[in-house]
């Protein structure tokens, strides 16, 4: 089940080139895991929604260089991995003023509060996604995010204040 952090990023991301009728088609897309299979698989998933993978890095580290050299239009971003997490690749990238959307991909299923996913800085990803999402979530969640359109949502929680966390 993927969730929407729909507080995360005060840009706008409607107003970007895009076609309406596929608003995910042409985008460009960092993935990061350090898991070879996983990457893989989400470059599967991406590919077969019409956008093209420019990068892949297996760290955080590798992420902020990749970023960089890339200029993707989304980076998806393992949160456990060697070298750098994803959370504070994040904040790295978020100092740098990435303007990417940028939404974690992880099996971790306890994430309990939206406090374990702010990176050193206080900054969110887009979205949060579990690693057994499938196609369909992938495009229900990006194409919300890129048109800015609200999202289908079924359920919400908080952490601790009025920032809401919403289920895709």
């Amino acid at each position: 089940m993927a969730v929407r952090l729909s507080f995360a990023s005060e840009r706008t991301l409607a107003g970007r080139d895009f076609d309406r009728n596929n608003p995910l088609a042409g985008r460009r897309v960092l993935v990061v895991d350090d898991s070879a299979s996983q990457r893989s698989r989400l470059i599967d998933i991406f590919q077969s929604i019409g956008m093209h993978v420019v990068g892949e890095a297996e760290n955080g580290l590798e992420a902020l260089s990749g970023a960089e050299r890339f200029q993707p239009d989304i980076i998806s971003l393992d949160i456990i991995m060697p070298v750098m997490h994803g959370v504070e690749a994040l904040g790295y990238l978020k100092q740098k003023n990435c303007d990417a959307v940028i939404v974690y991909v992880s099996a971790l299923g306890g994430i309990e509060s939206v406090s374990q996913l702010r990176s050193p800085g206080g900054h969110l990803p887009d979205a949060v996604f579990s690693k057994k999402d499938g196609r369909e979530t992938y495009v229900e969640v990006l194409t919300a995010i890129f048109t800015g359109e609200a999202e289908s949502s079924a359920s919400t929680a908080s952490d601790d204040s009025d920032e809401m966390v919403r289920a895709v």
